[in-house]
């Protein structure tokens, strides 16, 4: 074998050893990533995060509604019902935010994303296990648009302003 043989010998086997390394750095860096991104769906629940189990006309701003909504057998059909009760529709996997229970009732307050007002459900339609959706994509607060809501907090009173002269809605000076 000529030195010129060795030498390109030398150099495919370093090469090779070389692409071997680099393919594990590659596969050991996935690993890290996909197991650092992965949500923590038990945090969620314990922040107040549920997923809906139902599908249907089920959620209403008016908490005195929700339990009609619930009993009724026809609630999916009866239109009637549905505008009465101003019936929200949420579906299997959604994300909702609770913001309130009301265990003696059986109900929950919830805030759903692309919905601008509160809505009553029952608390047995909501799940603190993740559910896929009609995606089979299992929703997160910054998927859903709900983002990190934390813990609510009561809205401030109107006379708690503390700006002497301002608008106790707004905040603002009237000047």
């Amino acid at each position: 074998m000529t030195t010129e043989e060795r030498s390109i010998s030398v150099e495919a086997a370093r090469s090779g050893l070389a692409a071997k390394f680099i393919a594990l750095f590659c596969l050991v860096a996935a690993a890290t990533v996909s197991t650092a991104t992965a949500t923590d769906f038990q945090s969620l629940a314990e922040q107040g995060y549920r997923w809906v189990r139902v599908n249907g006309p089920y959620a209403t701003p008016n908490k005195s509604d929700a339990p009609r909504l619930a009993g009724a057998k026809s609630a999916a059909t009866d239109i009637e019902l549905q505008d009465k009760a101003h019936a929200y529709f949420i579906l299997p996997g959604m994300l909702v935010f609770v913001l309130e229970n009301d265990t003696a009732a059986g109900l929950s307050r919830v805030r759903a994303s692309g919905i601008v007002v509160d809505l009553w459900t029952e608390t047995k339609y909501l799940s603190a296990s993740p559910l896929k959706d009609s995606y089979g994509v299992t929703e997160t607060p910054d998927s859903s648009g709900l983002g990190h809501l934390g813990t609510p907090t009561p809205a401030p009173s109107p006379e708690a302003s503390a700006v002497p002269g301002a608008s106790p809605i707004l905040g603002i000076s009237p000047h």
